[in-house]
């Protein structure tokens, strides 16, 4: 569209969001929203940011919307539209309640209608009615998930409303406690209600029985409690039983069934798995989610609503209700804000299915249908419900990337998707040129399913509060079919054409111009298809039908008690993203990211083409001379074979040969140092991991040229390094360049869960690593695989340990298919190989893989990857792991080392307020409840919320409200992450923590939240990672210098104060010491009494410093010590103290000097940048913050920020701290 359209367009939509001012699209008093409204503030807002940021003015797309960069995001445009139409179709809606994860909002706006009751699942035991959370966990597949029955006689009962379950033998795992006096007679019956001549009765299908105690006797035993998890009370023995009951013969189909468990003296049966097979054959669509029903279904009966945002103020004249299970009252109502509701028109009574209701005058941005009563006492169920009138948001696809003849992105342009149930048509017939796709939502590529319908504004966003529940997983559990068609570029014509998926989930098919072209398989596979013969001159079609997991499992829920158990059936499908079917770090996301969810491009070669280059290199320890072998994937594609010089660069080195193809020949041609002696004992610039050197890049890069001239090129980037491995079996090191190379970083489970991380993300997160003097991040189980990771990791010195996609046995199975799951790794490890930071691969997380799959995976890396080496286990043989993951006493961190580099180890990171505020709605953000668990804050699990919730308490005292809690958390932030890192000064194996980086708005387990603000955390770790590093021990309370990587240090003073709580000193000490690298020195006589004697009072402040000889600090530290150890409530006790702070700014840098010109120390000191609009300004860095001053201290600190982040508003610093006075720096 031109420029005036579409800035009129602009000013269309602005004023309906004008109001919207606050935090997260809230003005002040839409805070007092009901639960249910809030989520669509946020949501609403997500449309305006998705909307303005294809306007490229030089800004970013706003805090936590990602991808963030306007070049990189190809999510369509939003805009008015005045034609009279459906103007809810595709838009988000809410609903008070739902039945379950599949009946909910979002399917009144779908477009599809359906008349049928839809499928749903209602289950109880003989305890009760089980909950929404529960009902599935028996038959979900999962090996952990469980329901437990209380009682000698105990059932579970399953009712399978519209839809059947064939099935003619179940297999039930379970457990039982009992009575050690218990002599047995035991039975497991398994029956349905079945219609008959007689009515309906229940008939028993199968049933097993006997005279003595069922199952094997179990080493373990239990609480009478199955709710405690303590030793104390009686402990019960334990029986495991595997009982397999065959159900009839020839085919058995039940839509209930009724599961009783019986035996004197038994106490409760935990029930694991009920398996249900059809002969041989495993039945696994047992779940609703795995039959579709276009509906709205709600949990109650009484007055319920849903209703729908439309994105920005509009008129309408009409509402049309396709319902299944009707109200008998009610009405229809308007709001411009979700607050205020003014009635338009009564929903009329009678029997019809269809309403049509008129409303004249019709006009507002939410249009809701309030319920008051149904006709039965049965839930209401609503398929469809549509808006008839003008205005409203519609979906504008973005312009196609484009690029040169090496490489045309298909990113953005007129893609489209829709579900595979509603497209009529094969391959052939859809990708052919006359195919109608209008009524096709469109797409965004690349992106998740999910996301296409988020950033079309069908979805709110997935992210904030519990708005998880609104988004149907049984929508997303179905085949999607995306659809684009392009023009072959000029430059192009004339030559061999491919087309490249770099990323799809879980396997698609690829049609071009009614052909087949491909047939991708796996989620890190890469799809590379010759479709030279199958173009046309002009316009061309491209189809792609994503296929979804096989096992997708069941959604998990967690809360504000506990999480869900983690992992499960999903396992069988590896290589997919297996933690979307949800871990204690993230929800279970709908879909399970399938999707086309990586680039997708056009490529042109000569005859030949060429990929996944190499450059080994091979130093003469303890002279760094490097012998480099290059080497690169050479393809002919023609069916004769063709003779060319292949070329190659390395910075200035230039080398070159002859090379023959034979007729559609694959080889790896490597430049051998034997044969080039350019290549041998050369001296360049290595590539260092972080702390240790310059991570050095060469521009690098092969071309292929034959008599007609270049037929291929490839560039990247090279670094010069050697990785050594000793001990690999018992005590892992690793050496980089023939120095000692100790790890210290983190774990990232995912990089965004919804995969939306590009280039400028990935940048600042590997940056931020860095800048937490942090030097390995692990790809757990692989789930990151994205070329912007991996490039951000080498030009940061961030070395990858590098997993394959195995979670733990105990959290999920190995995969059916070990062909593709083979193949997979086979590419991507020719796919990373080129990245020298690239430190070691990893078989499997905490377990071993399956021996053939071990096996392979250590040839391929021996044989793809020379000189990098691969673990079988991140926590067995050389490495440890295995946690804890709650909040501990920094001198338990030093008591519980392993000697060895250990994988995992976590606490809860808590937010600030403003990112909490980001995160949940505003009336859940006190007290700690079901929202907090849904962001992964949960009371029990292996994060143990109350844990960190005693420790807060026992220091402070008692809290009571969201920002005082926030606040106060960041001082275990900051002490716990310290503790976990300076902990292992003794043997220095190096630390893996769990995690470092967040993949959604989470409250644990991270270093900086998902909106890229720094915790104190954050600089917990950077202080205690330090290359030269003076720590105190909580454990031996001795003074250590700590020297990682900073070469020999001789004449150092280590010096230490006592401080009593007002700041006066109690004792000082220094001792001369000498700190060579790779080494721990206890400094004679700085040691910390376990109680130190002070005038009064408990809290006592160490604080430390390390000086060469010139008298510069090296290192400093600051401790909070207390005689009673943990309560710190004697500084409650400190008065507030005014800083005194100065500011220099340039550009988007500002130098912020703060003075304690008081005589009381400054605790907890923070500096926070913001912009005139009172909001953050994020990404930001600043080179040191939760600091503590003196009295007559001071401390200078270095903020720096993107201008783009700035939303064109000039910054501002608010200044605070626990005992200190808010003020803005200017």
């Amino acid at each position: 569209m031109h420029a005036g359209w579409r800035n009129a367009a602009r000013k269309d939509i602005i004023p309906a969001i004008c109001d919207i001012k606050d935090k997260y699209g809230k003005t002040k008093h839409q805070y007092k929203n009901m639960r249910h409204k809030q989520p669509l503030q946020l949501a609403a807002v997500l449309s305006l940011s998705l909307m303005l940021s294809s306007f490229d003015d030089g800004r970013n797309a706003g805090i936590g919307k990602y991808p963030g960069a306007p070049g990189e995001s190809f999510a369509p445009e939003l805009v008015a539209d005045n034609s009279y139409r459906n103007i809810a179709l595709r838009r988000m809606a809410y609903a008070s309640s739902s039945h379950d994860y599949n009946l909910t909002a979002q399917l009144v706006t779908d477009g599809i209608v359906h008349t049928a009751q839809p499928p749903y699942l209602t289950a109880s035991t003989n305890s009760g009615v089980l909950p929404r959370r529960e009902r599935e966990w028996a038959i979900d597949g999962g090996e952990y998930t469980r329901n437990i029955l209380m009682g000698q006689t105990a059932f579970l009962n399953y009712q399978w409303h519209n839809m059947k379950v064939k099935a003619n033998r179940v297999k039930i795992i379970c457990s039982m406690a009992y009575n050690e006096n218990s002599k047995g007679g035991y039975s497991i019956k398994v029956s349905s209600r079945m219609k008959g001549k007689k009515g309906v009765t229940l008939r028993t299908l199968g049933q097993q029985a006997g005279k003595g105690l069922p199952g094997k006797a179990s080493s373990s035993k239990v609480h009478s409690d199955p709710n405690k998890n303590t030793d104390d009370g009686p402990l019960l023995p334990t029986r495991n039983i595997e009982a397999v009951i065959d159900l009839g013969t020839g085919d058995v189909s039940f839509d209930n069934l009724k599961v009783e468990f019986s035996m004197p003296g038994a106490v409760h049966w935990t029930v694991t798995e009920i398996k249900f097979f059809d002969g041989n054959r495993p039945v696994t669509d047992v779940l609703p989610s795995s039959e579709f029903g276009s509906a709205w279904m709600s949990a109650k009966t009484g007055t319920q609503w849903v209703y729908v945002d439309l994105g920005t103020s509009c008129e309408f004249d009409k509402v049309k209700l396709h319902w299944i299970s009707k109200v008998r009252s009610g009405r229809i109502e308007t709001s411009d804000d979700a607050r205020d509701w003014k009635t338009v028109a009564q929903l009329p009574t009678g029997n019809s299915l269809t309403d049509e209701v008129k409303c004249p005058g019709g006009k507002g941005r939410y249009v809701r249908v309030l319920m008051l009563k149904g006709a039965t006492a049965a839930p209401y169920v609503l398929s469809e419900m549509e808006v008839m009138g003008r205005g409203g948001l519609v979906a504008k696809p973005k312009p196609v990337k484009g690029g040169d003849e090496r490489h045309f992105s298909l990113d953005g342009g007129d893609w489209r998707i829709q579900r595979a149930s509603e497209v009529k048509g094969d391959g052939q017939t859809i990708s052919a040129d006359n195919y109608d796709d209008s009524s096709w939502a469109v797409a965004t590529v690349p992106a998740t399913a999910l996301m296409s319908y988020v950033n079309m504004g069908a979805l709110p966003d997935p992210n904030y509060a519990d708005n998880l529940m609104q988004i149907s997983e049984s929508f997303f559990n179905s085949d999607f079919w995306y659809r684009t068609e392009f023009d072959l570029p000029q430059q192009m014509k004339g030559k061999r054409v491919f087309l490249n998926f770099d990323g799809i989930n879980w396997k698609a098919d690829v049609f071009v111009n009614g052909h087949q072209a491909k047939r991708i398989e796996g989620a890190f596979m890469r799809g590379h298809a010759d479709i030279t013969s199958l173009l046309h001159d002009g316009k061309n079609v491209l189809a792609v039908r994503i296929i979804k997991n096989e096992h997708p499992g069941a959604v998990k829920e967690k809360y504000r008690k506990d999480t869900d158990f983690n992992g499960g059936l999903l396992g069988y499908d590896n290589p997919t993203f297996h933690a979307t079917i949800g871990w204690d770090w993230i929800s279970t996301i709908r879909g399970r990211n399938i999707g086309i969810w990586n680039d997708v491009w056009l490529s042109s070669t000569g005859a030949v083409s060429m990929r996944d280059p190499l450059v080994t290199s091979k130093l003469a320890l303890p002279d760094t001379a490097a012998t480099i072998t290059p080497s690169v994937i050479l393809t002919n594609h023609m069916p004769y074979s063709v003779s060319g010089t292949l070329r190659g660069w390395i910075g200035d080195l230039k080398f070159e040969k002859r090379v023959v193809l034979p007729t559609y020949g694959v080889q790896e041609i490597a430049f051998l140092p034997e044969e080039f002696p350019e290549l041998r004992n050369r001296r360049m610039n290595l590539w260092w991991p972080n702390g240790y050197g310059t991570p050095y890049l060469y521009d690098a890069g092969f071309e292929f040229v034959t008599e007609k001239g270049t037929s291929d090129a490839v560039n990247f980037k090279a670094g010069i390094r050697q990785v050594d491995y000793k001990d690999m079996d018992t005590q892992l090191k690793i050496y980089i360049n023939g120095r000692r190379f100790i790890p210290l970083g983190g774990n990232w489970g995912f990089s965004e869960n919804n995969l939306c991380y590009r280039g400028r993300e990935y940048d600042i997160a590997v940056k931020n690593h860095r800048d937490m003097n942090f030097n390995m991040i692990r790809d757990w189980v692989g789930q990151i695989g994205d070329e912007e990771f991996y490039e951000a990791c080498d030009k940061y010195g961030i070395m990858v340990w590098q997993d394959f996609w195995l979670a733990n046995p105990a959290d999920g199975p190995d995969p059916l298919n070990e062909y593709m799951f083979l193949s997979n790794a086979d590419d991507y490890v020719k796919r990373i190989r080129n990245h020298p930071s690239i430190g070691i691969y990893c078989g499997r997380n905490e377990g071993y893989p399956p021996e053939t799959i071990d096996k392979q995976l250590r040839e391929d890396v021996k044989t793809l990857h020379p000189g990098l080496g691969y673990i079988s286990s991140s926590a067995d043989d050389g490495v440890s792991g295995h946690g804890p993951y709650w909040a501990l006493p920094p001198k338990e961190y030093f008591d519980r080392q392993t000697g060895k580099l250990h994988s995992e180890r976590g606490m809860p990171n808590v937010m600030t307020y403003e990112g909490l505020a980001r995160t949940i709605s505003p009336e859940t953000l006190w007290p700690q409840g079901n929202e907090w668990g849904q962001h992964d804050y949960c009371m029990q699990g292996a994060q143990r919320g109350a844990t960190f919730n005693a420790i807060i308490e026992k220091a402070f005292g008692k809290v009571n409200d969201a920002a005082t809690f926030t606040k106060l958390a960041q001082w275990q932030n900051y002490d716990g992450y310290r503790a976990m890192y300076e902990s292992g000064s003794r043997d220095r194996q190096g630390l893996l923590i769990w995690m470092s980086h967040a993949c959604w708005p989470s409250m644990t387990w991270q270093c900086y939240d998902y909106y890229f603000e720094p915790t104190a955390a954050f600089f917990g770790c950077k202080k205690a990672c330090e290359p030269l590093h003076i720590q105190w021990n909580a454990s031996t309370r001795n003074v250590e210098v700590v020297n990682l990587c900073a070469g020999n240090h001789d004449n150092l003073t280590a010096k230490m104060e006592l401080t009593d709580v007002k700041g006066r000193t109690v004792k000082t000490m220094q001792a001369t010491i000498n700190s060579n690298d790779d080494s721990t020195v206890v400094p004679e006589g700085l040691h910390v009494d376990d109680k130190v004697s002070l005038n009064g009072g408990n809290v006592y402040f160490i604080r430390l410093w390390l000086n060469d000889e010139s008298g510069r600090t090296l290192s400093q530290n600051f401790y909070v010590a207390s005689n009673d150890e943990g309560n710190l409530q004697e500084l409650n006790t400190l008065p507030q103290v005014e800083l005194s702070p100065s500011i220099t700014t340039d550009g988007t840098r500002a130098t912020v000097t703060v003075k304690n010109s008081s005589d009381t120390p400054a605790m907890m000191i923070r500096l926070n940048l913001k912009a005139e609009d009172g909001e953050q300004i994020l990404p930001v860095r600043y080179s040191d913050n939760y600091f503590h001053l003196m009295p007559g201290e001071s401390r200078t600190v270095e903020v720096t920020w993107d201008a783009a982040d700035a939303r064109g508003s000039k910054p501002v610093i608010e200044l605070s701290g626990f005992n200190v006075k808010d003020r803005k720096i200017q």
